[in-house]
């Protein structure tokens, strides 16, 4: 009886020693998990209905949309068509007080782009805003028509009324051209409802290569999604206002900015 009495008081002076020795973590643990949603979202650019009512040479749509990749990388894209008809004039000469139109034409066509964005915005505890760089490469087939033209006469000595005659004045359709070219993107978005965005960017382009009509008659002066195209420089100016819906597919945790750095560099 002695030596069981004498056992189990050894058992239980180690089973306390063992306890006092396990160091004890006075900090609280933070045992709420907050995972952020990953998933598609789709919409629309409001300026091209605007100008639809705005401007009666052009009609325009553009869906936009972008699929979350990692907690700051975003897969882009925007499709759209558009058809805009335009003049070009020259000023007045020495006897005329009005321009003078050298031609008509209307650009129709549909263009797509894909790239991606990345995020810069450090959001609050629940927020999925986004202030984002990106880069785009696009791509647009369209057709150009010359509705009507004016030829510069230069032996007009004995013309004093004008120094332009009449071209052509039945339309020419020119088809199957198509352009290609790079975008810088800088925007924002920001969640005014739940799931729902309003979005604005804007968009530096660099025309890499185009396919003109018949460079002899007339070259691509604008092209569908990258606005006017001038002779001394390949670059364009764009910008959109969209309004989008977030499609919620499935949730991640979110990862600490050490993790993140880390699976960017990786």
């Amino acid at each position: 009886m002695l030596k069981f009495i004498i056992s189990l008081l050894f058992l239980i002076s180690s089973i306390g020693f063992y306890g006092q020795s396990k160091p004890i973590d006075t900090k609280p643990k933070d045992t709420v998990v907050y995972k952020q949603a990953y998933g598609l979202r789709v919409g629309v650019d409001l300026s091209k209905p605007i100008l639809n009512f705005t401007n009666d040479n052009y009609e325009g749509f553009e869906i936009v949309g972008d699929y979350r990749l990692t907690q700051k990388l975003f897969l882009a894209a925007e499709i759209g068509n558009e058809t805009k008809t335009r003049q070009e004039e020259i000023g007045p000469n020495f006897t005329e007080t009005t321009t003078n139109p050298l031609y008509n034409f209307t650009t129709k066509g549909s263009y797509i782009k894909l790239g991606i964005d990345y995020n810069t915005y450090a959001n609050w505890y629940g927020e999925q805003n986004s202030i984002f760089i990106g880069a785009r490469y696009a791509y647009a087939t369209f057709s150009q028509t010359l509705n009507n033209y004016q030829i510069f006469n230069s032996n007009n000595y004995w013309r004093e009324d004008s120094s332009f005659i009449n071209g052509a004045t039945t339309p020419q359709e020119f088809g199957s051209l198509s352009a290609h070219w790079l975008e810088a993107v800088l925007g924002a978005k920001v969640e005014i409802f739940s799931n729902l965005y309003l979005g604005a960017s804007v968009r530096i382009g660099i025309l890499v290569a185009d396919k003109d009509p018949e460079p002899s008659r007339f070259n691509n002066l604008w092209i569908p999604g990258f606005n006017n195209v001038t002779d001394n420089s390949a670059f364009g100016v764009g910008y959109n206002y969209s309004i989008s819906y977030f499609i919620p597919l499935y949730k991640k945790e979110k990862k600490k900015k050490t993790e993140v750095e880390k699976e960017i560099t990786e």
